[in-house]
This record gives C-alpha cells, structure tokens and sequence, in this order.
C-alpha cells in the first residue's frame, strides 16, 4: 500500500509539472515603461551662447531645467533670457517655459516681460506666451501684447520682433493711448 501511494504521489506530481509547462505564456509579460518621465535635470541652469566673434550673444538661466524622454524638450522654471547685440540688448522673463532638443526654440509662459536694455527710455512688452528663435533672433507672440515706453502705451494682438534688425512689428487689433506730458 505504502508503494502505491508513493508512486500515485510521484503520478500526481509529474502531471501537475507537466499541466504547468502547457499552461506557461511562451512569452515573457510585457515590461510597462512609463512615455513620459524627467531622464535629466539641472538646478541653477545656465545656457551661453556666443556670436562669431566670440562675444556673449545670449544667456538663458532657470531655477530648475528638467529634459523629458519622450518629448525632445526641456521644461525651465523662471527662465531669464538675456540677448544681446551690440548697443541693443533685452532680457525676457517668465514664470516657466521649454527649450527644444537642437536648442533653436526657446518658449515662454506665464507673466512673460521683455524688458530692452541700455536705454534712458526702455520698450516694456507684456504678454503670456513668447517664442524664440536663437538662429534668425526672431521674438514672435500670437497672444496680446501690451507695450509700454514712458507716456506710450499700445495693445496688439501679436507681434515679431527682429533682433538682428530691431524692427517690430505687431499683428492685429492694434490701439494705443500717447499722453503727452
């Protein structure tokens, strides 16, 4: 009785063994990589830029520069962007923005100020989202823009500005008030 209950038990065993090798996937469970996750980041960003003749062309700083894997941008928070072009020269600020992977668009949101430099009597633009292009200097916003200088005040629905040739120009629904003094 004892060696047929043993080998009943090892019966027993070899079919469940067997059952649980037809039963297995021939494949292994797919691993779930999550699409969108911080891959790098850098406190205290600094990003510099020269012009040909070696001189500072722009210097972007953030708080905070987080790259994402899947998007090809870098996210900033309390990006300032200097640029600079000889006498002229203009610092943007904003509460957050992106960078793209090549470095050529630089986006700004929220509370986005550009504020021109090196004048007694500076152009102040205001407006929530700003892009710019580091290869042409180009400043372009398809949201309102409110422009201030002293006594001057315009509103317009978008606007570019050319750095290389100071030049600007705005889009539509333009107004404005001059008081004089």
């Amino acid at each position: 009785m004892k060696t047929q209950f043993t080998l009943l038990t090892l019966v027993l065993i070899a079919l469940i063994g067997i059952w649980a090798v037809l039963e297995a996937p021939d494949e292994e469970p797919a691993v779930t990589i999550e699409p969108h996750f911080v891959d790098a980041y850098v406190k205290d960003f600094t990003m510099l830029s020269m012009d040909e003749d070696g001189y500072p062309y722009y210097t972007l700083t953030a708080e905070l520069m987080e790259h994402f894997n899947d998007t090809g941008e870098s996210e900033i928070t309390a990006p300032v962007f200097n640029i600079n072009r000889g006498d002229d020269a203009w610092i943007i600020s904003a509460r957050r923005g992106t960078i793209d992977d090549d470095n050529i668009w630089v986006t700004l949101n929220d509370d986005v100020v550009m504020l021109q430099k090196k004048t007694d009597n500076p152009i102040q633009l205001k407006t929530s989202k700003m892009r710019f292009n580091t290869r042409t200097q180009l400043a372009e916003s398809d949201k309102q823009v409110d422009i201030i200088q002293g006594e001057l005040s315009l509103k317009s629905n978008g606007m570019i500005y050319n750095n290389l040739s100071g030049k600007l120009e705005l889009l539509a629904g333009v107004n404005g008030i001059y008081v004089k003094n």
